[in-house]
């Protein structure tokens, strides 16, 4: 089984790319992807309507970001999608403007409240710690069928060989499944997030959506400008200068 890592066509591949996402995320289930892929609704069609906006809003998404880069990993033999990751190319400071997103795509009321302040926390360790230029792996997910067969490993190169070209360090946001990967290509648990957003009254909707989501907890993993990062060595630029681990 040979694999070929490609850039992602918008015209033609995000369907197909989009489904191999959900199918990645929901096998093992990751909780913490229904903060933006949410099911609404409950019918046969539910899900499927769903994968459909969200496809079309990730399109968007990545249309209007300059720092988007979309990559996928195919089967050579039978070219279909089998993996895929979004790079954030960031050659300036990415959180040099205070950004408040808001979760429009999740029904207002006590869901979206909720999803709000989840995300906030989410971006709080990296926005304080992550000052700088960067590439930032937003994304990254293998098709069930196809995991531990190297797709991982052709993603993680091609980001680690970019942050070199470009001089930069490297983030990432780690589910418990990720990080073993992430630690082989030199990157270092700096953070533990337990995401867990709180309000005086929560709604029916807000409860709801708190039962099916907690606990999510995400690790900011960092790879300094270089390589791997060196326990008792490397500086990390966001505490005092000088100053190292």
């Amino acid at each position: 089984m040979v694999f070929k890592l490609e850039e992602v066509n918008p015209d033609t591949d995000f369907d197909e790319l989009m489904a191999c996402e959900w199918e990645s995320y929901e096998n093992p289930s990751q909780t913490f992807f229904r903060l933006f892929c949410p099911i609404h609704g409950t019918g046969p069609n539910a899900r499927a309507e769903s994968i459909k906006e969200a496809t079309a809003r990730q399109l968007a998404w990545h249309q209007s970001d300059p720092t988007s880069y979309w990559q996928k990993v195919v089967d050579v033999e039978t070219r279909k999608i089998i993996g895929g990751a979004l790079w954030k190319i960031c050659k300036t400071n990415p959180f040099e403007q205070e950004q408040h997103s808001e979760a429009y795509w999740i029904p207002t009321g006590g869901q979206r409240d909720f999803v709000n302040k989840a995300l906030e926390q989410f971006e709080a360790p990296r926005a304080k710690m992550g000052q700088r230029p960067q590439v930032y792996l937003n994304i990254i997910f293998t098709h069930p069928a196809y995991r531990r067969k190297g797709a991982g490993d052709l993603m993680m190169d091609w980001g680690i060989q970019k942050a070199e070209e470009m001089g930069v360090e490297m983030w990432l946001d780690a589910t418990v499944y990720g990080v073993p990967l992430y630690k082989k290509h030199g990157f270092a648990v700096v953070n533990e997030s337990d995401i867990r957003p709180t309000t005086d009254k929560p709604d029916v909707d807000w409860e709801m959506i708190e039962h099916d989501l907690i606990p999510m907890v995400m690790w900011q993993m960092w790879r300094p400008v270089g390589g791997m990062d060196k326990e008792g060595k490397t500086i990390r630029p966001w505490n005092e200068i000088g100053a190292s681990e």
